[in-house]
């Protein structure tokens, strides 16, 4: 007689707003979910697996799952406890994993039956083991970071594009970063470290998704040059187009730029944080040079890339001025804005410096979403930052100004690249600001 197959549900939980109404859509705007696909892969074949965004299909406490696991963010945590509250009072067992679990492990475990404190690879054979012989444990901490290499590929297709509005699948070929910025979730989970996956596991993993379109999910992709070098050069093999993140150092290495383009990029995302050389020096961003943005942003356009700037509002050194010399400093240049109010993320240097000084306002974390004041700033009231930011929003997020980035790079006589690059494009940019309207994270 067979033994039924265990059942695996994997949830990434949405947010609740701050009037307490529960964050839905119809449809996200791309799908830059890795950790649950990733998640899946790590499961053996003789589990059911199903996976479940909460923010496109809020979750049916019915559905099947003998074991479920959450991957917690800090804005969406609320919610995810409350989820898991009520998968336990059903006789579930619930395991919680992700950078807010790492954060704040004595919280989260509140919630959970097991948490897991650090990277999964190494960790969930263990977690499902334990689930079998009835001995899951509390905590399962990872040794440190995990090697990257011949880890099986996501499991692409438990995903859903359907409920994308443009087919972007999520890549890794590295993780972490060197740089050490204070108010970095990333420096801080992965301890500044920077690991790389083999270029031929990448590729592997790219033909996996049966797609043209990828969103590298690295928070540097370029950080070590040999490596995306040669990723770049396989790339160029496949016909693909991707979008990625990375420094604005690779505007000074024409040929890393310009074997990235030939291997399919067409939108980068660059973090310039701030046109203040203080603001970034307080939170020892060291990598930016504000003199050299104009610069490499036109190296970036006259190659025709499509540039997504982040932007953080709420700087000790910012002032009421800062705020109409960044809208003139984007709009002077062709690039796609991408604003945040600045946000101490519990478990990083930022967190403790601004708790420590007594400035931290709120522990809700549905204010956490990047787009609220949670704490003291110093040159404004908490409202006047909250306004200065929306009405710069609503300026740079205007149909005038939103015509006016998009309308001179369409190609009439290639509208499936112009898809690419102006409908993702335009998907991005338009969340942002949907999102900063809503005060919700960005789920895309």
């Amino acid at each position: 007689m067979l033994t039924p197959k265990k059942s695996l549900l994997l949830v990434l939980p949405t947010h609740y707003g701050t009037d307490g109404k529960l964050l839905t859509v119809k449809k996200a705007s791309l799908n830059l979910n890795l950790s649950l696909p990733t998640l899946a892969s790590l499961t053996p074949p003789d589990w059911e697996v199903r996976i479940v965004h909460d923010y496109m299909h809020p979750v049916d406490l019915e559905t099947p799952g003998d074991l479920v696991a959450m991957t917690v963010l800090t804005a969406p945590s609320s919610r995810a406890y409350e989820l898991a509250d009520q998968f336990r009072a059903r006789g579930r067992k619930v395991v919680f994993g992700g950078f807010h679990v790492w954060a704040r492990p004595d919280e989260a475990a509140q919630h959970a039956d097991a948490i897991v404190i650090g990277e999964a690879e190494d960790l969930w054979p263990a977690v499902l083991d334990d689930f079998l012989a009835g001995r899951l444990k509390d905590r399962y901490v990872s040794a440190g970071p995990v090697s990257l290499a011949g880890r099986p590929a996501p499991r692409y297709e438990l995903v859903d594009k359907r409920d994308y509005k443009v087919e972007v699948y999520p890549i890794e070929s590295s993780r972490g970063c060197p740089y050490n910025c204070d108010y970095c979730a990333v420096t801080a989970f992965h301890g500044g470290r920077h690991r790389l996956r083999p270029v031929g596991d990448v590729l592997r993993n790219i033909r996996a998704t049966g797609s043209r379109y990828i969103a590298f999910a690295d928070d540097n992709l370029c950080a070590d040059r040999d490596h995306a070098l040669e990723m770049f050069r396989e790339l160029a093999k496949l016909d693909i187009r991707f979008m990625a993140q990375s420094t604005m150092y690779i505007a000074d290495d024409p040929e890393l730029l310009d074997a990235a383009i030939k291997g399919g990029l067409r939108m980068l995302w660059v973090g310039v944080e701030s046109i203040q050389p203080e603001a970034l020096d307080e939170v020892h961003r060291r990598i930016n040079q504000v003199e050299e943005f104009g610069r490499r942003i036109e190296e970036f356009n006259k190659r025709g890339l499509l540039v997504g700037t982040n932007l953080i509002f709420g700087f000790d050194h910012n002032t009421r001025e800062t705020f109409d010399a960044t809208y003139d400093f984007l709009m002077s240049h062709k690039v796609f804005p991408f604003l945040y109010i600045l946000t101490p993320v519990p478990g990083t240097r930022l967190w403790d410096r601004i708790k420590g000084e007594g400035r931290l306002l709120s522990e809700d974390w549905r204010q956490y979403t990047g787009y609220d004041v949670v704490f003291q700033p110093k040159n404004f009231s908490p409202d006047e930052l909250r306004d200065l930011y929306f009405k710069t929003v609503a300026r740079l997020f205007s149909v005038r100004n939103n015509l006016r980035r998009h309308a001179p790079r369409i190609q009439w006589h290639n509208l499936k690249e112009t898809f690419f690059t102006q409908v993702a494009g335009f998907a991005v940019a338009t969340q942002v600001g949907y999102a900063a309207r809503h005060r919700i994270p960005e789920y895309w």
